[in-house]
């Protein structure tokens, strides 16, 4: 192999590595959030009827996804939540999700429907940010019961 082949080589892998890193570093946070916000509205009659389902039949388990939903899970610890996974990005403990709650009681709760204490007002949400730790979670309120959110390990 000639230096000008090798170095062309080198120039695109370390083009792909800087383009990976740059999508990852797009993954969660504010553009994450103005999409799922925008397929909630536009597929709001599909999230409600989801959300019924699972309600309903103590599960997510068979029911037909929303678009861009990776998966639908009813949570219940001591108050139920209808979980809407959209997304997550990162590696082991450096790890973000994304996605829609519907919780019908319509208090705040965290991610896969935990019970938080000690909410922040942040932005247009909230913000709960674990003592001692470095976990946090943000909430946005789309509609009555139902949240955004992004929880941050």
């Amino acid at each position: 192999m000639n230096r000008k082949r090798v170095f062309r080589i080198s120039l695109v892998v370390v083009l792909i590595l800087m383009l990976g890193a740059l999508w990852t570093a797009l993954q969660g946070g504010p553009l994450a959030r103005s999409y799922a916000k925008l397929l909630f509205q536009q597929n709001r009659t599909d999230f409600d009827s989801a959300a019924a389902q699972a309600v309903e039949q103590g599960s997510g388990q068979g029911i037909p996804r929303p678009f861009g939903v990776r998966d639908v899970t009813l949570w219940d610890y001591g108050g139920t939540a209808v979980d809407f996974s959209m997304g997550s990005s990162g590696i082991g403990p450096s790890t973000t999700y994304w996605g829609i709650q519907y919780v019908p009681s319509g208090e705040r709760m965290g991610f896969q429907g935990s019970r938080l204490e000690g909410w922040i007002s942040d932005r247009d949400g909230w913000r709960w940010e674990e003592s001692g730790g470095d976990n946090r979670c943000y909430i946005q309120e789309l509609d009555e019961r139902w949240y955004y959110y992004e929880m941050f390990f």
